[in-house]
């Protein structure tokens, strides 16, 4: 099964997110969440998950990219 997180909690990978309501039923859906940040709640209050579907790498952390500077 998928590692759930829930709102207030730290990001600790960055990527797109399924939001997972409680009672399954079929409202789900992805939010993009950024390490470091909390996860956010949701309107409708207790029962929402946050469930990782893809991670990514910020880009200003991408060995490959440039800062800029």
């Amino acid at each position: 099964m998928a590692e759930l997180h829930a709102p207030g909690e730290i990001v600790k990978t960055s990527g797109i997110y399924r939001v997972v309501r409680e009672g399954g039923n079929g409202n789900n859906f992805e939010v993009t969440c950024v390490e470091g940040e909390h996860f956010p709640p949701t309107r409708s209050g207790k029962g929402a998950q946050y469930e990782l579907l893809h991670a990514a790498t910020h880009s200003h952390k991408h060995s490959e990219l440039g800062s800029g500077d």
